[in-house]
């Protein structure tokens, strides 16, 4: 059996990084701490990474993930769910949720695994806690983290988590200035619970929005994490 090395992930970071035991031959899985996994998996020329571990500032307003915090810079969170006709409820409802630690509810989200060997942590998603459990939502819905305090940034990469094949048709549109679409990309199938590092390298970048599932439908879910990218 050979080990998943940094070597061989270093390989992969041309395009889009699947981390499951695919790449490590099936190799039994030796999985890191999480305060060594930290920049694993991403790209070396990253200024900045947003992982939501203990060592990322991150505010909350009535429950919900509301600004997280890179290099005492605020970076604004809106999670909402779609309604039936595909637009979406103004309440905030980013949930963050730990994939080292999960509630008993949603124990098979948990990370380092098979599908996803590095250990995520804090993953971002869609939700709310009721007391120490977790309801995930996964009836259509979107994330934006909005950068405009640093202007405007060039965005490398960011980490994805728990779409499966019913929600391929999940994207991420990334919005430049006067709020316009610069670019939309179709969010990789991980699998139950995988975790895909998606390659992006665009420049004037102001929010990032990841959509869940087809905008007509309420279905789709998913997770974010390790967010890297550059000032401009």
């Amino acid at each position: 059996m050979k080990n998943f090395t940094f070597k061989a992930l270093a390989l992969c970071l041309s395009g889009v990084v699947l981390l499951s035991c695919e790449q490590a031959e099936e190799s039994e899985v030796n999985p890191i701490s999480v305060t060594q996994s930290k920049n694993f998996g991403t790209d070396p020329t990253s200024c900045e990474i947003i992982e939501f571990d203990a060592a990322t500032p991150v505010t909350y307003d009535k429950g919900a993930a509301a600004t997280v915090y890179s290099e005492n810079t605020p970076v604004r969170i809106m999670g909402q769910y779609r309604k039936n006709k595909g637009d979406y409820h103004k309440q905030n409802r980013a949930l963050m949720f730990n994939t080292t630690n999960p509630d008993a509810n949603n124990a098979a989200f948990k990370t380092p695994s098979p599908a996803a060997i590095r250990p995520m942590g804090d993953v971002l998603t869609l939700g709310k806690a009721k007391g120490d459990v977790n309801e995930l939502y996964t009836k259509g819905g979107r994330i934006e983290l909005d950068f405009s305090a640093m202007g405007s940034i060039e965005l490398k990469g960011i980490h994805v988590l728990d779409i499966t094949a019913d929600e391929a048709d999940s994207k991420i549109e990334l919005i430049g200035k006067k709020n316009k679409v610069i670019k939309t990309m179709a969010l990789p199938v991980t699998g139950a619970y995988g975790a895909t590092r998606l390659r992006i390298d665009t420049p004037g970048v102001v929010k990032l929005r990841v959509v869940f599932g087809p905008n007509s439908t309420r279905t789709g879910g998913g997770a974010i994490d390790v967010i890297e990218f550059c000032r401009e």
